[in-house]
């Protein structure tokens, strides 16, 4: 893609994640993050489509529809991490403990003390770096 393409378009990303349990996965992202659920849409018993934002940033979420539409549950672990960049990161993650995340990484500085970060994981089998920068990362750039 050429920067013109990208020049003409605003560009977002925005995660969208899938879950085997929709309303149940809200009310963690709720509990654990501070999540703020936006919308959700229902289709009977599951979740077709819900926004959720974590600190104003949006992340989309939707239950599983087999057999296109699976959780990392169902296919045994993800290959996608979700980075939360918060200004407390200590308060932050224990929170997130004590709401129901599993400790996968403790908090530990990185990067020759530019990062404090430590690593989560969800109930629903997705991992979730936290992280706060103590100091901009001195990066040589090729």
């Amino acid at each position: 893609m050429s920067d013109t393409t990208t020049t003409q378009f605003r560009t977002v990303i925005t995660p969208y994640i899938c879950v085997s349990d929709g309303a149940r996965a809200i009310e963690f992202y709720k509990a654990a993050f501070g999540a703020v659920e936006i919308y959700r849409i229902d289709d009977n018993d599951k979740i077709s489509h819900a926004e959720l934002q974590i600190g104003g940033v949006p992340f989309f979420l939707s239950d599983e529809y087999p057999p296109n539409v699976l959780s990392p549950e169902t296919v045994g672990g993800t290959t996608t991490m979700l980075v939360v960049e918060v200004e407390d990161v200590d308060t932050f993650f224990n929170h997130a403990i004590a709401a129901g995340a599993i400790l996968e990484r403790p908090l530990a500085d990185t990067f020759g003390g530019a990062l404090r970060n430590g690593k989560l994981n969800d109930p629903f089998g997705h991992s979730w770096m936290i992280l706060t920068r103590k100091q901009p990362l001195e990066i040589e750039k090729r």
